[in-house]
């Protein structure tokens, strides 16, 4: 009887607790916030839960294009990350700020770790490299990168902001005994990003950026040839917004990448398989007051080339994939001054074609459509005064209810916080 009555009990402070919570939600998202917000906040969780949306402004665009450090000055910002991989150790957690100096001049820095998910010039690709020497190559024992710090500047002038930002990191692993050869095992990566922003006109606004990698790792043992691993990453990107109206902005977008490397022993060098993409996009934005929704298609192209390989009698194989059309949607809206919705979607359909060798001239081609599948994406945002917690939601909680009431699932899955000041 006794175990009846607490489960009862139990039961229904949770129902009690749900139902005050939809109560909540559903009165506050009438409220209508006529003041106009501090657009200072947002991360990648923001991002990612508006359908990894490319046609909305975002902090997490100084990633990619340093001149934003000034839209964002005085500003601290980062990532708390998720637990996807250690319940006591947030993945994929960096920290940056951004200072004003003055009127024109922007300053600032980023220290990033391993885990770091955007692909800029703080990724630790050199740790792709120091893979490949330490799985293939008897006595290395290359240190993979960890944490790399980014310096970042912007100098705003006229219509036009111009932005720098340039990365380091580096590892060592020299072994010096006292008698006879040792060995020394080492990486290192060099960074550098050019961003500009610029009002062209009353009715349209540019960004572009232009960002270059060259990673390297490096194994030298105590007799024999050195084994070297170097690479060049450039990756290319603009933005268009075109003023329709008051609340509608048309928003084009451009994207380049190229990856290209070589494995050298001794004087013998061998080049890695080269990639290219190139993507282009068409959103459109609409934002009143505190409402934004924003989306639209976008057409994506990547391959990868594997040079020929005379010794294993293999002939050059192209591998490829075209996504079109590749869907981006997201909306915000803010409920109360303090609590964000936020709502997005994603999906794309590709067509992949991939080569095998069939003889050392001669190769098996297979095309075939593929799906990366829809996906709905939650998020809110918590604003208390000039702090912000962006968080991406699990959608199991609309089946299965919030984990503070008995829900399995953690209600939160990545983090990101930022502070104005």
């Amino acid at each position: 009887m006794k175990e009846f009555i607490s489960f009862f009990t139990n039961s229904l402070f949770k129902k009690g607790l749900m139902l005050v919570i939809i109560f909540t939600f559903v009165a506050t998202s009438f409220a209508q916030e006529g003041d106009k917000k501090d657009v200072r906040y947002g991360g990648f969780a923001r991002i990612y839960s508006m359908g990894d949306n490319p046609y909305i402004i975002d902090p997490d665009n100084v990633k990619y294009n340093t001149a934003y450090s000034s839209v964002y000055s005085n500003f601290l910002w980062g990532d708390i990350g998720s637990t996807a991989a250690s319940l006591d150790d947030g993945v994929g957690q960096f920290i940056a700020f951004n200072y004003r100096i003055g009127k024109e001049f922007t300053i600032g820095a980023m220290l990033s770790r391993n885990d770091f998910s955007s692909g800029n010039i703080a990724s630790p690709y050199a740790n792709d490299l120091v893979s490949q020497i330490n799985n293939n190559v008897a006595g290395a024992a290359i240190v993979p990168l960890g944490n790399n710090f980014e310096l970042l500047t912007a100098y705003s002038f006229g219509n036009f902001v111009v932005g720098l930002g340039a990365s380091y990191a580096s590892t060592t692993n020299d072994f010096t005994p006292a008698t006879g050869t040792g060995n020394k095992n080492g990486a290192s990566q060099f960074g550098v990003n050019l961003g500009i922003l610029g009002k062209l006109s009353p009715q349209f606004n540019l960004d572009v950026s232009f960002s270059l990698v060259l990673p390297s790792a490096k194994f030298t043992p105590g007799t024999g040839d050195a084994v070297e691993a170097s690479g060049t990453y450039m990756m290319a990107n603009a933005r268009g917004f075109l003023k329709l109206s008051k609340a509608f902005t048309l928003v084009p977008t451009l994207s380049f990448a190229n990856q290209s490397g070589s494995f050298s022993v001794g004087t013998q060098s061998t080049d890695f398989p080269s990639m290219m993409s190139f993507g282009v996009g068409i959103g459109l934005s609409y934002q009143v007051e505190n409402v934004i929704i924003s989306g639209g298609p976008a057409l994506m192209f990547e391959s990868t080339t594997t040079p020929a390989d005379t010794n294993a009698s293999q002939p050059e194989l192209k591998d490829s994939r075209f996504v079109f059309p590749a869907w981006n949607f997201g909306a915000e809206w803010f409920l109360t001054d303090w609590l964000i919705g936020r709502l997005g979607y994603v999906a794309s359909t590709f067509s992949q074609t991939t080569q095998t060798a069939a003889s050392s001239t001669t190769v098996n081609e297979r095309t075939r459509t593929n799906f990366d599948r829809g996906d709905i994406r939650l998020g809110v945002g918590f604003r208390f005064g000039s702090f912000s917690l962006d968080a991406t939601v699990n959608d199991d909680i609309l089946r299965e209810g919030f984990r503070i009431v008995g829900g399995p699932n953690n209600t939160f899955a990545y983090l990101s916080a930022s502070f104005a000041f």
